[in-house]
């Protein structure tokens, strides 16, 4: 079956566009020609109303959108996501477990840290300033990255019995988790999600897709450690 990738470098596309690379799974890379931190507009939006990537085009010219439900179809209809020789899922019940409280506790957490203003909107009243909106938007921020922080911490006690999220193989959860925990910042409270990033970002086919997204754009260079 192939597919069609349609990504924005440095987004989370990468999870995506990393695991058809390392289940050897055959698809065409569609590059949306925008920076980081920039609308995607008119050029995605005919795909996804939403404005977002990633979007994976099926053979059959079906798109899905959400980077947990291509994981999910992806599991289901490809046995070397499932079976290997790279990626593996020991227990599918946990891997969408995982892969869903990965993109609903976390990734919609660090959306909120790095994109407040999605999130607020100032008071409008004779006495509310701009020093309060700042206020404001510094404890959304706050919040987040707290709130991400306990998911993360959550995360490691709840699959403490095992390497990885879901065995002592690497699915494509764990290259979920190390994008986010890189754009994250590596904690000393966290060893597991620490490990799990390195493993995934020095992983020989991984590691060129990692190093093109994320090069320039992470102060830690996880693919060089």
């Amino acid at each position: 079956m192939a597919y069609r990738l349609y990504n924005r470098l440095g987004s989370g596309g990468f999870v995506i566009q990393a695991t058809l690379a390392a289940a050897n799974i055959e698809h065409d890379y569609e590059p949306i020609a925008s920076l980081p931190n920039r609308p995607l507009g008119a050029q995605i939006e005919s795909f996804n109303k939403w404005g977002q990537v990633p979007v994976l085009e099926l053979a059959n010219g079906e798109r899905i959108t959400e980077t947990a439900a291509i994981l999910a179809h992806l599991s289901y209809e490809e046995p070397d996501l499932r079976h290997g020789p790279i990626l593996w899922i020991d227990d599918h019940p946990q891997f969408l477990r995982w892969s869903v409280f990965l993109a609903v506790n976390i990734y919609e957490g660090i959306l909120r840290r790095n994109y407040t203003h999605r999130y607020f909107s100032p008071l409008i009243d004779a006495e509310h300033s701009e020093i309060d909106d700042e206020w404001a938007q510094e404890g959304i921020r706050k919040a987040a990255q707290d709130r991400v922080h306990k998911a993360f911490l959550c995360l490691e006690k709840e699959t403490a019995h095992s390497a990885f999220l879901l065995s002592d193989r690497m699915s494509a959860c764990d290259i979920f988790l190390a994008m986010l925990y890189a754009w994250h910042n590596q904690k000393p409270d966290l060893p597991k999600s620490t490990w799990i990033t390195t493993q995934v970002a020095t992983h020989p086919i991984i590691r060129p897709i990692w190093e093109q997204n994320f090069h320039d754009r992470l102060d830690v260079k996880w693919h060089k450690l």
